[in-house]
């Protein structure tokens, strides 16, 4: 029987909160209780068993390819599906961020052929490289090791940094001369985005996005589940961020800093600044957030002088 399991000599500085760790002194209260629970929390066993079952069914190599294609498709259109049905409710139209304007069938279908393209003949032979990298890398795949979910919360956030400065950058090259003619002018094709159009891109901008999404766990993970864990979470936030939709519940409703959907369906509107995926924070020391200040200032006085007629 054999089982995938290179030396742990790999450590980074975010690799302090393992599963596997000396205990904890517990301090009394509801606030230590939960923060003891987080830290200390690991995947549940049916989870696994069904982990080392599929990696001693498929062998390293088909379990790392395979899964990361499956998430990714699962997690990508999955993501894309309640915003999907919030088209065919009518009380959920008030927040529709461009009220005016609806995708048809058409529009879907042609977004779905190209996403579909890019998905089977750009990044899957991009996923066949995994492998042989995170071998290379040192990565872990057993599940004897799995990292606790703090670990999984902490390298997510650290991921989305890194992607959110890498993004910043690549964009802002993209919105420039013939690199925005050539390529990026065909993700602005769509002023009036839906969730399925976060990868509906050039191969060349594919290639570029997707290189920045790997920074950070082929710098800092430790185990391929760090990887998958960073995959879902960017998944949902640029679906959501193409989404089209502001609810109450939204997270740039609740986190600081957050760009979200409205910031982000600016840029598609107006095809300039805004140009980070994630966060704010890039777009505000730049200054390229000049536009959409006065557009969120003037859709403001709007809104109060409605309410006062």
């Amino acid at each position: 029987e054999y089982r995938f399991s290179p030396p742990a000599t790999r450590a980074t500085p975010l690799d302090s909160t393992r599963s596997s760790r000396s205990p904890v002194q517990l301090v009394p209260g509801t606030a230590h209780h939960c923060i003891f629970f987080l830290v200390t929390m690991s995947m549940p066993l049916w989870f696994q068993n069904a982990w080392q079952s599929g990696m001693d069914s498929m062998g390293p190599a088909v379990f790392a390819t395979v899964g990361t294609f499956v998430i990714h498709e699962s997690f990508y259109f999955g993501s894309y599906v309640p915003f999907y049905l919030a088209d065919f409710f009518p009380s959920l139209q008030k927040y529709k961020i461009q009220q005016n304007r609806a995708n048809d069938r058409q529009t879907q279908l042609r977004c779905l052929k190209r996403v579909l393209f890019n998905h089977f003949f750009i990044q899957l032979p991009m996923i066949l490289l995994l492998h042989p990298a995170l071998h290379v890398m040192g990565m872990r795949m057993d599940s004897a090791s799995f990292p606790s979910f703090a670990s999984l919360m902490m390298h997510a956030f650290v991921y989305l940094v890194i992607e959110d400065l890498y993004f910043y950058w690549i964009h802002r090259l993209l919105h420039w001369g013939v690199w925005y003619k050539y390529i990026h002018k065909i993700h602005h094709v769509h002023s009036a985005p839906f969730g399925m159009t976060a990868e509906y891109a050039h191969p060349v901008e594919t290639v570029f996005l997707g290189f920045g999404t790997m920074i950070g766990p082929l710098l800092f993970s430790t185990h391929l589940l760090h990887l998958w864990f960073w995959l879902v979470v960017r998944l949902m936030q640029t679906v959501e961020a193409h989404s089209g939709y502001d609810f109450p519940f939204s997270l740039n409703n609740w986190v600081p800093g957050w760009g979200g959907a409205e910031f982000h369906d600016f840029h598609h509107m107006q095809f300039i600044g805004n140009y980070s995926s994630t966060f704010r924070w890039w777009d505000f020391v730049f200054g390229t957030d000049k536009e959409y200040k006065q557009w969120k200032s003037k859709k403001g006085k709007l809104g109060s002088a409605k309410k006062v007629h």
